[in-house]
């Protein structure tokens, strides 16, 4: 397959360069090693840390634990779905057959000793009224985070939500779509199926409570440039700015200045912010974040399990954190009858990721 069969990329942009690249440099790999660190902690700490940080107890662990959702989220399919992921653009036959021809290849990666688990953003706050207001809806944010314990290393990899993928049962439709059609479970089984990795567990998140974390937090202190600060906070100047709750939603959400890897990179900065302030809070405060927070979880990990990853957290914590997009290369969005859409060239993706997650190792699939 020829690279890049589908996109141009403009080698000369700076704005294209890849994180692993900064991270070479030794200056800004510390700085950026504690920032991630901190990235980490905001969105794993709230779900796993919380009963080593301050020793609940069985019993109150337990009565929060109950405050979460586990199985997956329940819902019906909007039927106006189908006709908004339904696709039509040039050269479509040429990338239908490139996912067909990834679909042959049904190896699966997976190694015991590294552990993925896919951290899902999902909007609720859109639902209409009526017959149909408990629809699925698409995946806002798509984060996979693997746990490398033979490297020590902890990867943060952001899937882009307009990659075009097969999604089981539904055809060749944008990656984000495939939670409006089945949720977590069918997400899970989207990605593995199209990038040929093991999902172990996932930790959907439902955004209709984002601005009601926040503004628990009293805000989040986030860096802006003028662009953005003209757009989210009114005034045209860069600086840090205190966002609430919907300011700070908006922000995540932002991508028409530039694209959606931008916007990626918004929300983890966002995670960061949250990290800080969830740091210079009280128990009593942290515990009440947790009413706010527990219940817009839904995950397939059972209690036995979550308590279980407790021990492993001091490990966790301990591990260097590396951050990436897929597609790794910065493929500008291509507006497909009105849709973005980004054709991915699979078997660069697959040689890439396959690199990031499991570097000179031997997977476990591979071996039988």
């Amino acid at each position: 397959m020829d690279e890049n069969k589908y996109q141009v990329i403009d080698p000369d942009s700076e704005k294209y360069k890849l994180t692993a690249k900064d991270i070479l440099d030794d200056s800004k790999a510390k700085k950026k090693k504690k920032r991630k660190k901190r990235i980490l902690v905001a969105f794993i700490s709230l779900f796993l840390v919380f009963a080593i940080v301050f020793g609940t107890g069985a019993v109150i662990f337990n009565n929060y634990l109950n405050k979460m959702n586990f199985g997956d989220a329940t819902g019906e399919v909007d039927p106006s779905i189908e006709a908004e992921e339904s696709l039509e653009f040039e050269n479509q036959a040429d990338a239908d057959a490139d996912i067909r021809a990834n679909l042959d290849d049904n190896v699966l990666w997976y190694d015991d000793r590294i552990y993925n688990i896919l951290l899902v953003g999902a909007d609720y706050g859109d639902r209409k009224d009526g017959k149909f207001d408990n629809y699925l809806t698409r995946s806002d944010s798509m984060i996979l985070l693997s746990i490398n314990t033979i490297n020590n290393v902890i990867n943060m990899v952001s899937l882009s939500r307009a990659a075009y993928v097969a999604i089981p049962g539904h055809g060749n439709k944008r990656l984000n779509a495939a939670h409006a059609y089945g949720g977590a479970k069918l997400l899970v089984e989207t990605i593995e199926q199209n990038y040929k990795i093991r999902i172990d567990k996932y930790v959907t998140v439902n955004f209709d409570g984002f601005q009601s974390i926040v503004d628990a937090l009293n805000g989040v202190s986030v860096n802006l440039t003028a662009q953005e600060a003209s757009i989210i906070v009114g005034k045209a100047k860069a600086g840090t700015y205190n966002l609430n709750g919907e300011k700070a939603m908006a922000f995540a959400r932002l991508r028409s200045i530039d694209s959606d890897r931008k916007r990626t990179g918004r929300q983890r900065a966002i995670l960061n912010a949250m990290a800080v302030k969830l740091r210079q809070s009280s128990v009593s405060q942290l515990f009440d974040l947790l009413d706010v927070f527990l219940p817009l979880v839904t995950t397939n990990f059972t209690k036995t399990e979550l308590i279980g990853q407790m021990a492993n957290v001091p490990q966790y914590l301990k591990m260097s954190i590396h951050e990436d997009v897929i597609p790794f290369n910065a493929l500008p969005l291509s507006l497909r009858g009105g849709v973005e859409v980004l054709i991915l060239d699979w078997e660069e993706t697959h040689k890439r990721t396959h690199d990031l997650l499991y570097p000179g190792i031997v997977p476990q699939s591979a071996q039988e």
